[in-house]
């Protein structure tokens, strides 16, 4: 028998740049150097069974990514011992079980940071009204106005540019990644760029942190 556990951890430093296979042969190899009970699965290839909530993009920041791995019932896990395996850009930041499944995800809570010469004020406005951009999908693509994604925004001035605290749609029904806001303010004529992604956390219905 076994026990499923999730991980919270950090990505960043160097590790923005680790695509999501890079990402799930890092952990993998942090968990065999752990010495942890994992389980396994089996087959001609096995390895240690670990699943990921919705993968980041490549470039953005983390300070709330999950995945879950399966621990042998009956025998002591220390998870001091998991920690000490991952580095700094990928910090273990909370280990715990695993109770509620990755579908109940539905958002995330982004800071976003666009380098434009516009104040806060102007791309406030720019989203009162619609605000579309082409969206593509692995079957088709399709003019879609991005607001509908956005749960959450406020939006404030910093150097160079505005700061977004947002939450966003993420998940198996509905997702929007941040690059499209970006898209959408270009081709309404507002030039800006990204500068810095952060996804704080996952939340589920109702607006709550996801766990």
């Amino acid at each position: 028998m076994f026990k499923d556990m999730r991980v919270q951890f950090c990505k960043k430093g160097d590790a923005i740049y680790f695509s999501h296979l890079d990402l799930q042969r890092s952990v993998q190899r942090a968990l065999r150097r752990s010495g942890i009970p994992y389980w396994s699965t089996g087959g001609f290839s096995p390895h240690p069974y670990c699943i990921f909530a919705q993968p980041l993009s490549l470039g953005f920041e983390s300070q709330g990514e999950l995945f879950d791995f399966r621990i042998t019932e009956g025998e002591d896990f220390d998870p001091e011992a998991l920690k000490r395996t991952f580095p700094e850009s990928l910090k273990i930041l909370d280990i715990y079980p695993a109770e509620n499944a990755f579908k109940k995800i539905t958002a995330a809570t982004y800071e976003i940071e666009l380098k434009t010469g516009r104040d806060a004020k102007i791309i406030q406005k720019a989203f009162e009204g619609p605000l579309t951009v082409l969206k593509k999908t692995k079957r088709s693509e399709k003019e879609v106005d991005i607001r509908t994604f956005i749960h959450r925004m406020e939006i404030s001035g910093i150097a160079g540019g505005v700061k977004m605290d947002c939450d966003i749609a993420t998940g198996n029904e509905k997702s929007l990644n941040p690059t499209y806001i970006e898209a959408a303010l270009n081709q309404a004529g507002i030039p800006c760029s990204l500068t810095k992604v952060t996804r704080i956390c996952f939340l589920e219905d109702g607006g709550k942190v996801f766990r």
